[in-house]
């Protein structure tokens, strides 16, 4: 049992600590290596509405894993998307994403883990002045879009995580570096965007309670290079915290999983050429509750529920506060002995502070989707 829950500690480290983010919202993944080949495809709609202004999304987040043996395992992903923005006037902004090929190579002691990827310039980049306007509201992380990025150029990334068990505690530590290439970013004009690489660090411990439960705590800081435009300094993020604790609770037809993230980030950097610390502080903090229940009908199907809050606070300059709340339900059921099929729907309800005021804020996000394993 305890050679399983290292490789299930080794991905959950991996995933806070790998800087890609945007491929892997809202999700924990904690699964070790697949034995067989598998793809997987979900539609997704997701539709969001704050006063009169509402924007949708469509998108197709489709997943191929190539196990190469025990150790090495191969991953491809992209995720198409259609998106409109109806405020004063409609805009769209359609296309396929950047393509995502990474691996990852587990030693045969099950303690060290070692991570590469490139993400391959498939998606659309170079945007007009309405597709930037859709891209910008997408970019929102409190309304957490599936694709909110079509194409952002080349990067290339790579990663490290250790673990070392001691009585019930398993304790891990990662790193991991980005690269990040350049990339066109406006279709009207030329201009050349090249985002700063990034290094990240974390470290973490779970905890077993007995065979079946367990309690997880993982802390990540990252670090943001400076930002070019036409190679001249423009801009450096802030350097980031992020927290998460996760309990998990199973038995023998009930699970349960709540979790808690926290992201804190540093003043950001602006200027041409020298970069100084903006005046106050442009990010505030952002805090995610999740609650899941999971119920086993038998052995094929399996129903969820979850509730999901997402409390940011307003920034320095007093805007960028959100307070969302949301329900849901899933069902997951095994129509074959290697298909998969899963269907997930979630309300949202709260406010967001983008300008003068508060905007009410409703949302509705629907999935659908299978896995197949050869």
């Amino acid at each position: 049992m305890k050679s399983l829950n290292l490789k299930k500690y080794v991905f959950f480290v991996l995933y806070l600590q790998m800087i890609c983010a945007r491929l892997l919202p809202g999700q924990i993944n904690t699964g070790s290596f697949e034995k067989y080949i598998s793809g997987s495809s979900q539609f997704g709609y997701q539709y969001w509405k704050a006063n009169d202004d509402q924007v949708q999304q469509f998108s197709i987040p489709m997943t191929f894993v190539l196990p190469v043996n025990d150790n090495l395992i191969l991953n491809m992903t992209t995720s198409p998307a259609f998106s409109n923005l109806a405020a004063k006037e409609i805009y769209s902004l359609n296309g396929f994403s950047d393509t995502r090929i990474s691996g990852s190579y587990l030693f045969n002691n099950e303690k060290v883990l070692v991570t590469f990827g490139t993400n391959i310039p498939s998606g659309k980049s170079a945007l007009t002045q309405e597709e930037f306007s859709v891209a910008s509201v997408l970019a929102s992380h409190a309304l957490n879009f599936r694709t909110p990025i079509l194409g952002q150029g080349v990067d290339v990334s790579t990663g490290v995580a250790v673990v070392h068990e001691y009585a019930d505690f398993v304790f891990g530590a990662g790193l991991g570096f980005l690269y990040r290439g350049q990339y066109e970013p406006f279709a009207d004009f030329e201009y050349k965007y090249n985002p700063g690489n990034e290094f990240s660090f974390s470290g973490g411990v779970d905890y077993f309670i007995g065979r079946q439960n367990k309690l997880m705590f993982d802390i990540s800081y990252t670090i943001f290079g400076n930002d070019f435009a036409n190679d001249t300094r423009v801009f450096k993020a802030g350097n980031r915290l992020s927290i998460q604790a996760v309990a998990c609770f199973e038995k023998e037809f009930t699970s349960f999983i709540f979790s808690l993230r926290d992201r804190i980030q540093g003043k950001n950097y602006i200027g041409s050429g020298e970069l100084v610390p903006e005046r106050q502080n442009s990010n505030g903090n952002e805090l995610e509750l999740t609650g899941m229940a999971l119920l086993s009908l038998n052995r094929t199907t399996t129903v969820r529920g979850l509730l999901d809050g997402r409390i940011y606070s307003d920034n320095a300059y007093g805007v960028g506060s959100a307070t969302i709340g949301g329900i849901g339900a899933g069902l997951s059921r095994n129509l074959l002995s290697r298909l998969n099929v899963d269907a997930e729907c979630r309300f949202y309800f709260g406010s967001i502070h983008a300008g003068a005021e508060n905007a009410d804020l409703t949302g509705f996000q629907f999935t659908a989707g299978f896995r197949f394993y050869l």
